[in-house]
């Protein structure tokens, strides 16, 4: 069944690259992303962000570790970048 989709230049340029190194047409490659995130979707299934979401920070800074070595190398990362917290 025909169906247009629009793509950026930059989508465009990868479909064509990814198209190209796997010897298979850009449509293949379109069905194939398609159906595999559909089923994903369907199934639930977190993306990799969602997983490591509580491991990111959630915008909050890190807290200064206790091993003086660990907490040296926190105190000169956190002077290089000039964060406040």
């Amino acid at each position: 069944m025909p169906f247009s989709v629009r793509l950026t230049d930059q989508e465009e340029a990868l479909l064509e690259a990814a198209a190209r190194r796997t010897s298979r047409t850009k449509s293949e490659l379109v069905r194939e992303g398609v159906r595999e995130l559909c089923l994903r979707l369907a199934r639930g299934e977190k993306s990799a962000f969602d997983l490591g979401k509580g491991l990111f920070g959630a915008g909050s800074l890190a807290k200064p570790p206790l091993d003086p070595h660990k907490r040296a190398v926190w105190e000169k990362l956190r002077a290089k970048h000039q964060r406040v917290g």
